[in-house]
């Protein structure tokens, strides 16, 4: 299975996340969500160093907020915001070249 793929998965399941579910959806898809990053992370290319370092700290920072140790209690609504915010932002990037 490509990234790509991974990608599409994780947009299906941010769009989701909008929806009643039961608590153990997230959960899993907080685990998901911080695997994809990571891998998202370390396939950022080393040639545009400027694009690089954004995007370095924009998957860190996923990665910090959607991992599943600690949760931050920012409320279902912004969380909301936040999933569909990652989703559309995903969405757009779904066929940007590396």
């Amino acid at each position: 299975m490509n990234i790509r793929n991974l990608k599409i998965i994780l947009i299906i399941g941010l769009i989701l996340a909008v929806f009643p579910m039961p608590y153990g959806y997230f959960s899993i898809l907080r685990i998901y969500a911080v695997i994809v990053f990571a891998l998202l992370l370390f396939q950022i290319p080393s040639k545009k160093q400027n694009s690089r370092n954004w995007n370095f700290i924009l998957y860190i920072a996923l990665i910090i907020l959607f991992q599943p140790l600690i949760k931050f209690p920012i409320g279902r609504t912004l969380w909301n915001i936040i999933d569909m915010a990652v989703a559309i932002w995903m969405l757009i990037t779904l066929n940007k070249k590396k």
